[in-house]
């Protein structure tokens, strides 16, 4: 079918012009597939916050892509690309609004943003989308041997007939902060115990403290390099202080409020692990778990739980009201998965991390 259009649209340098009504519906359309999907709406991000996440920066090239029917987005797609030389990877993602499915939208949208990496000079694409979680029927199982998504939902579907192969699956997972509460504080208390003096609680809200964006970056290049991917192809991107402070920056223009929580090994005076909580604004919102690393010469010492029981402290102190937690987790990352549970995070669905190679 033909009854819609694609164009590419720009990230507007402001939410108040007449260039930013195509971007303030491609939002509404994110939030409401993922919503759909997920049965929840404590993942959806405000206009002001995506307009900073996805414009380009000197590290990621990001493109967009949208499908009109009668004028309406129908779907979107993003191309993330690293401007890093010999990067082969590039991440895109394509979204198409149920009621118009089945009628070649996203078939478009996938071949438009396929041309575009491939402009850009990567030839690995790589998707994480959510899916349903629905048991039973035929499955589709994850070459770690750890997860499976249903063979009918429609983004496994897809993903399959365009050429792309599940390389990992990922549990998204959500806390009740309230019912949580109390066991909360006994594995805090009984993590802060298990660490013992060579480890010290840090904690702070909002951008780092400029004496530890050396110790950040460590940790953060290490996130990249340690955290569990699979099949995934990835091309090594350290960071550096610049790096750290310039993430800072961005997260702080989104209006998202960066809760951390990290360990100092005494001793040495460097950051052994660290864990973060994204607060969006607003009155009482929905927080999302970020990243958490324990760095592998100091694990053993229960820091994973302490670090985030104590950043859920934090939460609830400075945002008392918010009463939900949502995370993702390789399902291949048992210890982190075993904290998780024990804090009270319960499966909401699963996330897909697809691989395309065009070599």
């Amino acid at each position: 079918m033909t009854d819609f259009t694609v164009e590419e649209i720009q990230v507007p340098e402001t939410l108040d012009g007449p260039d930013a009504e195509g971007f303030l519906e491609l939002v509404e359309v994110r939030n409401q597939v993922e919503a759909d999907t997920l049965g929840t709406d404590a993942l959806s991000w405000d206009p002001e916050g995506l307009r900073v996440i996805y414009g380009t920066t000197r590290l990621y090239v990001r493109r967009h892509l949208v499908a009109r029917v009668a004028g309406r987005i129908a779907g979107r797609a993003i191309v993330t690309a690293a401007t890093l030389p010999g990067t082969a990877e590039a991440s895109v993602v394509v979204e198409v609004l149920a009621e118009h499915r089945r009628r070649g939208i996203g078939t478009a949208l996938t071949t438009a943003a396929e041309d575009i990496a491939r402009s850009l000079g990567h030839t690995v694409l790589q998707c994480e989308l959510p899916h349903t979680g629905a048991p039973g029927g035929e499955r589709v199982p994850s070459p770690t041997g750890f997860g499976d998504l249903p063979a009918v939902d429609p983004g496994v579907r897809f993903l399959q007939r365009h050429g792309y192969s599940l390389e990992m699956v990922n549990r998204i997972s959500q806390l009740d902060l309230v019912a949580s509460s109390p066991a909360v504080a006994e594995l805090f208390a009984a993590a802060r115990a298990a660490a013992g003096a060579d480890y010290r609680l840090v904690t702070w809200a909002g951008a780092a403290p400029e004496e530890r964006y050396e110790d950040l970056a460590r940790l953060k290049s290490a996130m990249d390099t340690d955290a569990p991917s699979a099949g995934l192809e990835s091309t090594e991107d350290p960071w550096d202080v610049d790096r750290v402070r310039e993430w800072d920056g961005r997260m702080q223009a989104t209006g998202r409020l960066l809760l951390t929580a990290a360990a100092e090994h005494v001793p040495t005076g460097r950051l052994a692990a660290y864990t973060e909580l994204g607060l969006p604004r607003g009155d009482a919102p929905p927080a999302t778990q970020e990243d958490t690393l324990v760095l592998k010469s100091h694990r053993g010492h229960r820091l994973g739980m302490l670090l985030k029981a104590a950043n859920l402290q934090q939460l609830r102190e400075v945002s008392p009201g918010t009463t939900v937690v949502t995370t993702f987790n390789a399902e291949d990352n048992r210890p982190m998965l075993d904290v998780n549970e024990a804090l009270g995070f319960r499966a909401i669905g699963y996330e897909g991390s697809w691989q395309k190679d065009l070599r």
